[in-house]
């Protein structure tokens, strides 16, 4: 946070284990020295940072009448690497009003070195004070994760056909391009021009190590910059076709196809997959009927598409990761019947229910829910 003097306990260096010693069998579970704060030396002396609390320190001053001989003194502190910060409010305890500590938000994301925050509303306080306090804010994450260089606040929802939000500078450097590390792969993004969430990031895992056969055809609906796609392909040797109306995204998702390692072989389309359906496309052609596997993470949307995901697999049998969005109470079974009575519509039913469950809370009143089931057509 913003430098400032704080209170040092100065005493002899010969005297420092047997003040540590002390306080510890005086004041038990009671916390003197502040462990955010290195302990500083200065030539025969050594100095313990003290916590801002007055009525401990004048207990500790009482304690140590005529046993030590030391100095209470203001020092700008030097803070400890290697402390960790259980949560925001532990940083910001003496940085902010009483008032406003409510107003701490109690998760964040973090894409690459690059931290994304919401916050809640404040009518009643004043423009200046907020900014002041959103700062406060975007500092304190900062020193939590020491690897973040740049604090966005979400300032829209998610909106437009690519899915992105508007994002505001808090704190920190400027950007917005990134690479953001998951299960051992790396993913080059700019989080203004893509729609990238860290949140997905086991569901990403269940799904590639789930039983996925070697040259299986795979087809990501909506791949993004590659979370899923390259995943997948890094760890199987199959054939995945990664779809993104985007142009960014599609630009990034061929970056990454190099950025990693992979056994498996992604072949990515700047295409707004509705086209797959036009009688003219060659690439419809080619891929119709023809896949094993059909990912649709679009979850405000994913039911509009399913025509396509049957349009696309083996007639046979396959497997689709269907997500949607739904109301509670009973979004998993609302999941379920919403995919059915699609598919139903379309001749196809499902075969077999794989995994059916809540990825994530979405909203107060909304979870995210995965359907994977195996689809057949109707004989």
């Amino acid at each position: 946070m913003t430098s400032k003097e704080i209170k040092y306990l100065k005493i002899k260096k010969e005297l420092g284990q047997i003040f540590v010693k002390f306080i510890k069998e005086e004041f038990k579970s009671q916390t003197l020295i502040d462990k955010s704060n290195k302990i500083l030396k200065e030539n025969d002396y050594i100095l313990f940072p003290l916590i801002e609390d007055k009525h401990l320190i004048n207990k500790l001053t009482k304690s140590l009448e005529n046993i030590f001989e030391y100095q209470i003194i203001l020092k700008e502190p030097i803070p400890s690497l290697k402390f960790e910060y259980k949560s925001l409010e532990d940083i910001l305890k003496n940085e902010v009003s009483e008032d406003l500590i409510q107003y701490i938000p109690k998760s964040y994301d973090i894409i690459g070195d690059i931290a994304i925050i919401e916050f809640d509303r404040f009518s009643e306080y004043e423009k200046e004070s907020i900014n002041n306090f959103k700062k406060k804010i975007g500092e304190a994450i900062t020193i939590a994760n020491k690897n973040v260089k740049t604090v966005y606040e979400k300032t829209s929802e998610i909106k437009g056909k690519y899915r992105l939000r508007e994002l505001t500078l808090i704190y920190g450097q400027n950007k917005s391009k990134t690479i953001h590390k998951e299960n051992k792969c790396s993913f080059k993004l700019d989080v203004k021009k893509t729609f990238f969430t860290p949140r997905l990031v086991y569901e990403r895992r269940r799904i590639t190590m789930s039983n996925i056969k070697a040259n299986e055809l795979i087809i990501d609906l909506f791949a993004g910059v590659g979370p899923i796609s390259i995943q997948i392909a890094k760890n199987h040797n199959v054939t995945i076709y990664s779809f993104d109306i985007n142009p960014d995204a599609y630009k990034y998702l061929n970056e990454n196809l190099t950025l990693n390692k992979l056994i498996g072989n992604i072949i990515p389309y700047n295409l707004d997959i509705k086209e797959i359906l036009n009688p003219s496309n060659k690439l419809a052609l080619m891929l119709k009927g023809k896949a094993d596997r059909v990912i649709m993470n679009l979850p405000e949307r994913s039911l509009d598409y399913v025509d396509i995901a049957c349009f696309l697999m083996k007639k046979s049998g396959g497997i689709i990761y269907n997500y949607q969005f739904c109301e509670k109470p009973d979004p998993i079974e609302k999941a379920i019947t919403n995919l059915k009575t699609n598919l139903m519509n379309l001749n196809w039913h499902v075969e077999k229910l794989l995994e059916a469950k809540t990825v994530k809370a979405y909203s107060p009143k909304s979870d995210l829910v995965v359907v994977e089931s195996y689809i057949k057509l109707n004989e």
